[in-house]
């Protein structure tokens, strides 16, 4: 969990690396993509901004960090790709793309798995997580440095207010190419319609799809809600966004080099969070103020949305993964939530 101590802490460590200045010439380059817009209203650009910073302060400019955000080196399979065969050496990529690449990923797409953000960063930094990132690393090749967050997805559309699974009959809505996203929107009732990130905007515009399922902050700083007018807060999925790094490159760097890389992802993961936490709940005000008609689901309505749209969305991925993974995930959560209660 973080604390105010530790926020100070990080914001003041990045701030100095922010006024640091390579020394000499770069020995070593990351290139680090993105899909999110490269500006401050996004966790993911400030994970990627601070690491830079950071690790080029702490490696006197031996290690320069290029920043390629906003889906400048392709869309996120094809950024994944280029990490996995070393043409670039970093991404931030959400949970959607992740089974593309490593089956069990499909877990961190099921419904209503972790009821907070305080739940799940305890989860990913626990033993269930560094289990995750050991597995997609033998698999892949890449290794996981940190896992922050978008935010809680929930549904948004353009034709009426949603307040329960009923509403959402007939509606297209837009999913990533994810089967377990849109296994959960088929059971709610609405037709899901895979649609490419870089393309949403256009989709909304044209009708396309009527609505779509993202967190409120991401959503405002796409600036979807151009072509939306309702907002559900019925918070369906814990949206995860993971930082990695080509293995084969990593070892490269000299062992000193790579400490750094590391102790600057913790920090850029500790002010990523944050500012993506934050970030939620002012968007909120700013859809408000947009017009944006925002409905929160009484808990009786909260609970059929859960009761309808998990259990077809954990079929699936038990039957595409096994119980392990489901079953490890489930359990970490609850203890999550015990330790937690019990601080």
């Amino acid at each position: 969990m973080l604390h105010v101590r530790q926020l100070v802490a990080a914001g003041a460590l990045a701030a100095a690396a922010a006024m640091a200045q390579p020394a000499v010439a770069a020995d070593h380059v990351i290139r680090l993509t993105h899909g999110m817009p490269e500006a401050l209203d996004s966790g993911q650009h400030a994970w990627a901004l601070v690491f830079k910073e950071t690790v080029e302060a702490r490696s006197a400019g031996k290690i320069e960090v290029r920043i390629l955000g906003n889906n400048a080196a392709g869309n996120e399979r094809q950024q994944l790709e280029r990490v996995q065969n070393g043409i670039n050496q970093m991404i931030l990529v959400s949970e959607i793309t992740q089974p593309f690449f490593f089956k069990p990923a499909l877990v961190l797409g099921t419904p209503f798995l972790f009821p907070s953000s305080e739940v799940a960063w305890a989860v990913f930094d626990g033993p269930w997580g560094q289990k995750y990132n050991e597995a997609f690393q033998k698999q892949t090749g890449i290794r996981i440095v940190g896992h922050i967050e978008s935010g809680f997805r929930s549904f948004f559309n353009s034709k009426k207010p949603i307040k329960t699974p009923a509403d959402l009959a007939g509606m297209k809505i837009r999913t990533g190419e994810n089967a377990v996203h849109m296994a959960m929107v088929r059971a709610l009732g609405g037709s899901p319609t895979p649609v490419s990130w870089t393309e949403v905007y256009t989709a909304l515009q044209q009708k396309v799809v009527d609505g779509m399922e993202n967190p409120p902050g991401l959503f405002f700083s796409m600036k979807f809600h151009e072509q939306q007018k309702y907002l559900t807060l019925n918070k369906h999925l814990y949206s995860v966004h993971t930082a990695m790094i080509n293995e084969a490159f990593f070892q490269g760097l000299p062992a000193d080099l790579r400490g750094m890389v590391i102790e600057s992802a913790r920090l850029a993961t500790t002010i990523g969070r944050s500012q993506a936490y934050l970030l939620e709940r002012a968007a909120l005000e700013k859809l408000k103020g947009v017009g944006i008609e925002i409905y929160t689901p009484t808990p009786a309505e909260f609970e059929q949305f859960r009761k309808i749209g998990q259990p077809p969305a954990l079929e699936l991925v038990r039957k595409e993964i096994g119980s392990e993974w489901v079953d490890g995930a489930l359990k970490a959560v609850a203890d999550a939530e015990k330790a937690l209660r019990a601080y």
